[in-house]
């Protein structure tokens, strides 16, 4: 018995859940609480891929060959995957060969996959559609890139049952003349959290469980050009980091942004009516009167916690009125 280790006998504790002579590449992963699951595109380099799944114990056994559950085309890409407390849902997109699009398949516990696949997004075109999926309370929010009809990308997404069922409309969340791409989703208790990059920049979107928008989009990294891609999303307990790679120099760093509200409810979304009073510009803290009943809104009218303002322009409320607008510079 033997273990891996680097030149410098650094032990490595890695292991292969797929390793032969064929091309694997773009692994996602889920857990259902006793085993995890791993998808990835297999295939020969050039030639055809099929999309995956493999489960691994936590102890590290991989019990499963590789098991297909795509749809047959010549090449299937990028499958991401998420837990729903009963069985998994996997979403791929299908590059060469009709048809084109973004497809999903269940697949139980046993990586037996299960029904058939369906359409989530169909097209008339070859296309990375890049696509990324979160479960929710109940449903799943599935989101992709997107060719427009003007040659820019755009981020869209769609509400897909426990059963397989798309549930109203593709929900346009990132559709302006400028190019949106690379899309992954964050869960909250109440939202969504969907990010992207857009012209060199990471900006955010608010989607609640049922699908619609809630506010606008926001920017998440600075508004200083430098060269960003590749974003992803994940809360915690009180926040969400968002990271994404940023070119300065020569090379690439990470950076990453936590000034991001943990969650909105509904009830906080409050219209901000036309406000004429003279506005207090801050570059720190926001110092709010002791003794009174206050709320701080944005400028979408969703309320915000004090101790969690980015910069932005808000409005505080007093016992019920409106009395200060503040904009906030950093």
């Amino acid at each position: 018995m033997g273990v891996r280790a680097t030149p410098e006998l650094e032990i490595l504790h890695s292991f292969p859940i797929k390793a032969d002579s064929l091309v694997a590449q773009d692994p996602d992963i889920a857990f259902d609480g006793g085993n995890f699951m791993v998808v990835w595109s297999e295939g020969g380099f050039p030639g055809e891929h099929k999309v995956k799944a493999a489960r691994v114990t936590t102890e590290g056994v991989v019990l499963d060959s590789g098991t297909l559950f795509g749809m047959g085309a010549y090449m299937e890409y990028k499958p991401v995957i998420d837990f729903d407390g009963d069985r998994y849902l996997t979403v791929w997109y299908n590059y060469n060969g009709v048809p084109y699009g973004v497809f999903g398949r269940f697949i139980n516990i046993q990586c037996e996959p299960e029904g058939r696949e369906f359409a989530i997004r169909l097209s008339d075109i070859s296309y990375a559609f890049e696509p990324d999926i979160a479960f929710g309370n109940e449903s799943y929010l599935v989101v992709w890139q997107e060719l427009s009809l003007q040659y820019d990308d755009n981020v869209y997404g769609q509400i897909v049952s426990m059963t397989g069922e798309l549930i109203g409309d593709v929900i346009p969340i990132a559709t302006t003349s400028e190019y949106q791409s690379y899309p992954r989703i964050g869960t909250g208790t109440l939202h969504y959290l969907v990010v992207w990059e857009q012209e060199s920049k990471i900006y955010g979107q608010w989607v609640s469980m049922s699908g619609e928008l809630i506010g606008k989009n926001f920017a998440i990294s600075d508004s200083c050009y430098y060269n960003r891609g590749n974003p992803d999303i994940a809360f915690g307990n009180n926040n969400c980091l968002c990271t994404w790679k940023e070119y300065h120099t020569d090379n690439n760093d990470i950076y990453g942004n936590l000034d991001i509200l943990m969650q909105i409810k509904e009830e906080q979304v409050k219209p901000v009516k036309n406000y004429h009073g003279v506005s207090t510009i801050i570059n720190g803290p926001l110092f709010l009167p002791k003794g009174k009943n206050f709320r701080v809104f944005d400028i979408t009218g969703r309320r915000v916690e004090v101790n969690h303002l980015s910069p932005g322009i808000y409005f505080v409320e007093i016992d019920g009125t409106i009395k200060q607008k503040v904009v906030k510079i950093r």
